[in-house]
C-alpha cells in the first residue's frame, strides 16, 4: 500500500531532509513524496530538483491548507498522508497505518493522531 505523502515548508531546509530521510529509511512500501514550497527558497527548490522529489510551489506563503490542496493536485495514490516538515517517520509506520486501515474495512475515513 502506498501513500502520497503531503509536506508544506517554509523556509525550514534542515528538518524536511530529515522527514524525507527518515520517509525513505524506515517506510516498508515506496510511497510518493511531495513537498508544498511556500515563498521563494531557491537552496529547498534545488533539494528537492536535485533529488527528484515532487513539489508545487507558490511565490508567497499561502499558508498549510492552500499548500497542501496544492501538492494534493499532483497525487498519483490513492491514500494521502498530511506531515510537518519537522517530523520524523519510525520504522514501520506505513505497515501500521495499514494495518489500521485494513481494520476499517471501507474508504471512508480519516485518522488522526495526537502522540
Amino acid at each position: 500500500m502506498e501513500f502520497s505523502i503531503i509536506i508544506p515548508t517554509i523556509n525550514n531546509l534542515k528538518y524536511l531532509k530529515l522527514v524525507i530521510k527518515s520517509l525513505i529509511k524506515n517506510s516498508k512500501f515506496e510511497h510518493e513524496i511531495i513537498v508544498h514550497l511556500n515563498g521563494d527558497d531557491s537552496d529547498t527548490l534545488d533539494y528537492l530538483k536535485k533529488f527528484k522529489i515532487k513539489y508545487t510551489t507558490t511565490k508567497t506563503n499561502v499558508g498549510l491548507c492552500s499548500g497542501v490542496n496544492l501538492a494534493t493536485k499532483i497525487s498519483n495514490k490513492d491514500y494521502i498522508v498530511y506531515a510537518h516538515d519537522d517530523m520524523y517517520f519510525l520504522p514501520g509506520w506505513d505497515l501500521e497505518l495499514k494495518k489500521n486501515i485494513d481494520e476499517i474495512g471501507h474508504n471512508k475515513f480519516y485518522l488522526s493522531c495526537s502522540h
